[in-house]
């Protein structure tokens, strides 16, 4: 009777060993096995976000009344997609029935009305390569190597956003943000102008359309690829009192902590809240390429052109933000403004890396006195100036 203390520990370890050898069944988005099994009744697939680089395509809205357009994709889906989706978009092709992962039920509107135009995109580019997808099963192939950008366009009608998105974005907007942004994203919050009392940087107005931090010409949108990189980064500036607990010299604090797919869900909120995001029809990003290698004559023509394109008058000429313009600098809203000190790298607003500066000289900051120098200046030369900056 000693070692009955052996019982119940055998039974522990035998309960996690069934459990590893075959774990409750979940879906690639986290739901149990009764949704799981109910969504691959009707053909469902996870509906996560679609990765960045297929955030902002999206497909022109006269596709959904082009007649031939739609006669196109017709002829398209009979050739390709019914084999497992079905002739009538059920999922039930002849080919679909075999596979461990069932095919779309295209007539469920429930599940059609949360996929966003990026994400059909997405999947006809992708098919089943990617996750979760891929783990899963899915036997889906991917069209982008055999059909042309207008030909994987095919798909139902979707809304201009995802609602689901939008909804738990919103969710977490109002636990992380609204201090400091204010309630309807307009930069008023309870907590934002004491960050940085009586001067820039202060809270965004994401209604406004005005972002400093883009790899868009100036006077454009950012990208969600922007807004995703600034909510994981953050924004480093000197603030006042209230930012002395924020790591690394910022005024806008990290969320990298945060998962992936809440930050996407966090930004499709913000981008709610400006119609101008939906409203674009292309979205033109400004090239960087890959940095020249670091010359002594590179480096020379770049303290050149800092001289030639007074950058001095601001940054001073160490770069230490000291030049004789600094003390009378302003932003849009009349706010004094700090000009960067170029000899900490760490506390560049827009990143450090080479192709972070590039872009900032590039496009500027809007709503500041940084200019772009587009027209000012050839592109090798801003790549020039900026070796030096470095």
């Amino acid at each position: 009777m000693k070692q009955w203390w052996y019982i119940p520990l055998a039974l522990v370890i035998l309960a996690v060993g069934v459990w590893v050898i075959h774990p409750p069944a979940l879906r690639a988005n986290g739901e149990d096995k009764h949704d799981a099994e109910e969504a691959e009744e009707k053909g469902g697939h996870a509906h996560v976000p679609a990765p960045l680089e297929y955030a902002d395509l999206l497909i022109p809205p006269s596709v959904w009344t082009d007649q031939a357009m739609i006669a196109r994709g017709k002829e398209i889906y009979t050739a390709n997609c019914a084999v497992c989706h079905g002739e009538h978009g059920d999922g039930k092709g002849p080919a679909g029935l075999a596979l461990p992962l069932k095919p779309s039920d295209f007539r469920d509107r429930h599940a059609v009305a949360e996929m966003r135009d990026n994400y059909w995109f997405w999947r006809a580019s992708e098919g089943g390569t990617v996750g979760p997808f891929k783990s899963r099963g899915a036997a889906m192939p991917p069209w982008k190597g055999t059909r042309s950008v207008e030909d994987r366009y095919q798909g139902p009608h979707v809304p201009w956003e995802h609602p689901e998105m939008v909804q738990v974005g919103r969710d977490i907007y109002r636990m992380a943000c609204v201090s400091c942004h204010g309630l309807d994203g307009r930069g008023d919050g309870s907590v934002g102008a004491t960050l940085s009392p009586n001067r820039a940087p202060q809270p965004r107005d994401f209604t406004a359309g005005l972002f400093k931090l883009r790899s868009t010409p100036t006077g454009e949108l950012p990208t969600t690829a922007d807004l995703f990189r600034t909510v994981t980064e953050g924004i480093r500036s000197r603030g006042g009192p209230l930012t002395l607990g924020l790591s690394g010299y910022r005024i806008m604090p990290s969320f990298r902590h945060m998962p992936e797919e809440q930050r996407l869900e966090l930004v499709e909120y913000v981008k709610s809240l400006n119609q101008e995001f939906w409203a674009r029809q292309d979205v033109k990003t400004v090239p960087v390429p890959a940095p020249p290698p670091e010359t002594p004559e590179r480096i020379a023509r770049g303290r050149q052109l800092y001289a030639d394109a007074e950058c001095w008058t601001c940054h001073g000429r160490s770069g230490r933000g000291d030049g004789p313009s600094a003390p009378t600098l302003k932003d849009q809203h009349d706010f004094p403004i700090t000009a960067t000190d170029l000899t900490e790298p760490s506390r560049f607003k827009n990143g450090a890396t080479p192709q972070d500066v590039y872009r900032t000289v590039v496009t500027g900051l809007t709503g500041t006195p940084m200019p772009s120098s587009v027209g000012r200046s050839p592109v090798t030369q801003a790549s020039g100036g900026k070796q030096w900056a470095r």
